[in-house]
């Protein structure tokens, strides 16, 4: 397959939206829904990540198949606290998104390598994320617990990994992981409205396991 990586431009930001929508709509499946969640606001998310001062634009890319966006990847700022109050400039991603009918095409591994690099280019240290914990120490990602970082609340687990941009790049440095306060600015009202940009989609209710 042919791919064209390149930087997001404005009139790329409502097919981005449209296919981080239905790449991320199976993971609210009914449990979500019986919990009270009624809708994946992912693409929300991304709409709002382009107008905060954490975003980092030179870092902002899609991926292009046959002059179709097939993915897309978005970086912000973060940072790491340490003890005595020092902050870390560090960087996060996501959401990492393939379109659903690309994924397993390596379409999402070539995004992450080809922006690491550039930010390493950049300048910065590293980079720290969520994420599933079995695919992305593939493309080098290790568990936070390594560097002795954790989240604000002190905790730490499989899925919260760091990418060291260079050799030594968090020597001396742990402490606290800290984003950009919206990612936790997502309320459901907000998602519902945002979602009416769209074209009318049923919930995600996974098929029952054959008998």
């Amino acid at each position: 397959m042919d791919l064209n990586i390149r930087l997001e431009t404005p009139a790329d930001h409502y097919a981005v939206e449209e296919i981080t929508r239905d790449a991320f709509w199976v993971f609210w499946d009914s449990d979500y829904w019986e919990k009270g969640k009624k809708i994946c606001d992912e693409h929300l998310l991304v709409h709002k990540l382009r107008n905060v001062d954490a975003l980092v634009p030179e870092l902002n890319y899609v991926a292009e198949s046959d002059g179709e966006i097939v993915g897309h990847i978005i970086y912000t700022k973060s940072r790491i606290e340490s003890g005595d109050g020092e902050k870390h400039e560090t960087l996060t991603f996501g959401p990492l998104t393939v379109k659903p009918e690309y994924q397993r095409k390596g379409i999402g591994k070539a995004l992450m390598q080809h922006t690491l690099a550039k930010a390493k280019e950049l300048g910065y240290r590293a980079v720290l994320i969520f994420g599933h914990p079995e695919y992305y120490p593939r493309v080098g990602f290790k568990r936070a617990a390594e560097f002795g970082v954790t989240t604000p609340d002190g905790r730490t687990f499989d899925a919260f990994m760091v990418f060291p941009l260079y050799e030594g790049a968090l020597d001396g440095i742990h402490g606290k992981y800290y984003v950009d306060p919206v990612f936790e600015d997502l309320p459901q009202e907000e998602a519902l409205e945002f979602d009416k940009r769209f074209p009318p989609k049923p919930p995600y209710i996974p098929a029952a396991p054959k008998a």
